[in-house]
């Protein structure tokens, strides 16, 4: 399912404010990038709808940028509270999951740090302006797609915890059955019922 780009971020917020950790504005818009070509590499769909393009700090979603640039933000200013008001509840379980393994990976990247992983000769935002295309490019997916799955150790990415912290009922019913342990009729799994 295709999302709108603020959509991905307003569950990144709620994400991080839940943790009390709140993202910058940088931090914010690469993991809706991250997390769509994860997406595209994985299972082959796009996650969001919106136009990437690459601009000198990385690949942006001009739509998700122009909320931000109506306040002023810089790309250091923190996210605070519920700046989007999207509304988060449409996101599948499924792509909640990834979004959850996405922030646990890249949670504790710096603006810098991100911004050298974007800009590495291989990417497909290097590949535009290596070719001295400039800013305001669309990026392809196809592209990303390419270049994610290169670089993708997908058992490693399987094996993040995307419950550091399960927080309502809903959370936990998930990962129990994420784990095999609940049916997804809810019921307890019956290997796991006394003799």
């Amino acid at each position: 399912m295709c999302y709108l780009s603020p959509t991905i971020a307003g569950y990144f917020i709620e994400r991080s404010n839940r943790e009390n950790a709140p993202l910058s504005v940088f931090q914010l818009i690469k993991f809706v990038y991250i997390s769509h070509g994860w997406n595209l590499a994985l299972y082959g769909t796009p996650l969001i709808s919106d136009k990437i393009e690459a601009w000198k700090y990385g690949p942006v979603m001009p739509s998700l940028y122009k909320l931000f640039g109506v306040y002023n933000l810089s790309k250091n200013d923190l996210v605070l509270g519920n700046f989007l008001k999207s509304e988060t509840s449409c996101i599948k379980s499924a792509d909640k999951s990834l979004l959850n393994k996405v922030y646990a990976k890249y949670k504790h990247f710096s603006n810098d740090e991100l911004s050298d992983l974007m800009h590495q000769n291989d990417t497909p935002w290097y590949k535009i302006w290596d070719d001295e295309k400039g800013k305001d490019q669309p990026i392809d997916d196809v592209d990303t797609k390419k270049y994610f799955s290169r670089h993708i150790d997908k058992d490693k990415f399987d094996s993040l915890s995307e419950f550091s912290s399960i927080e309502s009922v809903e959370e936990a019913t998930f990962f129990l059955k994420r784990a095999g342990i609940l049916l997804e009729d809810g019921n307890l799994n019956p290997i796991y019922k006394s003799s």
